[in-house]
């Protein structure tokens, strides 16, 4: 059976169809065209370049045509033509008189503007774009705009009027609590808090012991802000809230200083992405309260304290990615060669000659980091040990079996970093000509450094069974260690940079840099607030219900204080 096709028949003109060719063709028109400044700035006169046509919709006469009934109307006319997508509009026959884009229009005898009235155009006039502004991707016109958060931003004059009501809400004789909460709730009006701001702030504000929740009474209409002053209008828009119970000094301190080093140092490294931009973020979101606590004297008995945390943002921005960098490239070849064959963390790590990766290696998978091979590992080792040993060490090492006399894990802090001589350097120069091809040795550098006691809040849940003290057992404090370390290792890392570690000692004093567990900023801190993060856990009951036919189980939900003890009744009762 034959198919016919039947010719889409053209779309009909709208009734508007006329009225917006005749508007939009007087717009074009030789004699309107020439002594439209607009016009002639969008479509360059005689250049006869395209108008948006999305601008033209914004002109008073055409704001009551739909855009795409206007395309559509301009598409039949005789005058004009539209570009195939849509969005611009030019004549056919471009311009071809004189206009007042020229500088000598008008200087013919003929008048071209009325000298009592008007005054004349500078020359040359610039053309409008006709084209969307573009934004980098993901960012939006509202994105672009200032957020308060810039480097190069200042707060603007306080105007008197507002002084004397910011005098007002922020008095001394208000306790500090409250001043806080305001502070707070007008900082926020005052910043264009974009997500990447706002999931900063408010883990921070929760961080430092301040509630955040929804407004749960919705918006404010004008007439009822019409009716409040503005320490009102905050307390009403408020999301922060500052129990009451924090003004109790033996459960809670005012420390500006301390919560901004712990959240920036422990909290901020383990919960985000250490990207540079996510640590310019955190710390401005940082800086920039402090500076508005500072600026509008919301509590200047900590004015102290707060440009001291000032600081800390500005150590902070320098040392967090070093920190990211030195995690991921510590503790270097050698150290790493020391553990496989002392039997530390990386022994046994190598998994090249295993089955599974040779069948991975034929189908193309690359596995270069699969561990190192013993052999590789011994003679990185002992050139290392023949160039940065000691005669004992060397002779030590070739006459015996040498023994791990320590191995501890604790913490460090680095004192110094010297970077590899220039003898160091040639004789692995030398040493790497009979390795050419297989294997290249880096110089050794020094890394020295002392042990450090962490006095964070790991040990507040410790059995008391165990640990009558309360505490782990520590290692000895300040007693010096001098790693061997490559010089590319040692440009990530800086004086101050705290390593939470697994050292082993050899005999002879010779140090091993193990396995790194974290590498933390010089001014790390840590605060038990950090459970104030983390949701209370749900404690599982099993209730007996129905005395006479048995026992339902159903799920309940205790505070702690209470779990234990009916979970231990209701599981003798089921013993029973």
């Amino acid at each position: 059976m034959a198919t016919t096709t039947q010719a889409t028949a053209p779309e009909e003109d709208h009734p508007d169809g006329p009225e917006i060719r005749r508007q939009v063709e007087f717009y074009f028109s030789d004699e309107n065209l020439p002594h439209d400044k607009h016009m002639l700035q969008c479509c360059g006169g005689r250049a006869n370049e395209g108008v948006s046509i999305s601008r033209i919709c914004g002109f008073s006469r055409m704001r009551k045509f739909q855009k795409k009934i206007v395309v559509n109307a301009l598409r039949k006319s005789t005058f004009l033509v539209v570009s195939e997508d849509g969005k611009k509009v030019s004549r056919k026959v471009p311009l071809q008189g004189p206009c007042i884009l020229d500088p000598e229009f008008g200087l013919d005898g003929e008048i071209a503007y009325d000298p009592r009235s008007t005054v004349p155009l500078a020359h040359p006039l610039p053309l409008l774009p006709q084209e969307k502004k573009q934004y980098p991707p993901g960012m939006s016109k509202n994105m672009m705009k200032p957020t308060g958060f810039e480097d190069t931003y200042v707060e603007p004059p306080i105007a008197p009027d507002e002084a004397k009501v910011e005098e007002a809400m922020y008095h001394p004789d208000k306790h500090f609590v409250e001043r806080i909460e305001l502070a707070i709730q007008r900082f926020k009006q005052k910043r264009r808090m974009h997500e990447k701001y706002s999931n900063i702030f408010n883990n921070w504000m929760r961080f430092g012991g301040v509630d955040t929740a929804h407004n749960q009474f919705g918006g404010l209409s004008q007439k009822d802000m019409a009716e409040m002053d503005a320490e009102q209008i905050a307390r009403a828009k408020a999301t922060h809230h500052v129990p009451w119970d924090r003004e109790d000094r033996k459960q809670w301190e005012v420390d500006f200083v301390g919560v901004g080093e712990a959240f920036l140092s422990s909290y901020f490294p383990t919960h985000y992405v250490s990207s540079p931009e996510q640590i310019k973020t955190a710390c401005q979101v940082l800086r920039s309260f402090y500076n508005y606590l500072i600026y509008h004297s919301v509590c200047p008995e900590y004015n102290a304290d707060l440009a001291k945390a000032l600081k800390t943002c500005g150590t902070a921005e320098a040392e967090l990615h070093k920190v990211y960098a030195a995690s991921r490239v510590l503790p270097g070849a050698f150290n790493t060669a020391a553990s496989i064959i002392f039997g530390g963390s990386k022994a046994g790590m190598y998994a090249a000659n295993q089955d599974w990766a040779i069948n991975l290696k034929e189908e193309g998978v690359n596995l270069s980091d699969v561990g190192v091979m013993d052999e590789e590992a011994r003679i990185t080792f002992r050139t290392g040990i023949a160039i940065m040993g000691t005669e004992e060490q060397q002779a030590m090492l070739n006459i015996k079996a040498v023994k791990v006399v320590q191995d501890e894990s604790f913490s460090l802090e680095i004192l110094s970093i010297t970077p590899s001589d220039e003898l160091t350097r040639e004789m692995y120069k030398a040493q790497n000509k009979f390795t050419a091809g297989k294997l290249h040795l880096e110089p050794l550098g020094k890394l020295v450094g002392r042990s450090w006691a962490i006095d964070d809040f790991s040990e507040w849940d410790l059995p008391k069974d165990k640990y009558p003290s309360g505490c782990l057992p520590q290692t000895e404090v300040s007693k010096k260690y001098e790693f061997w370390v490559e010089d590319s290792v040692l440009e990530d890392c800086f004086v101050g940079m705290k390593l939470d570690a697994r050292i082993l000692v050899l005999e002879g004093g010779i140090a091993i840099l193990d396995d790194l567990r974290e590498a933390m900023c010089s001014f790390y801190k840590s605060l038990p607030n950090e459970l104030l993060m983390v949701h209370r856990p749900r404690v599982v009951n099993i209730k007996q219900k129905n005395l006479s036919g048995g026992l339902d189980e159903e799920l309940a939900e205790k505070d702690d204080e209470n779990g234990g003890e009916k979970f231990a009744e209701h599981e003798s009762e089921l013993e029973d």
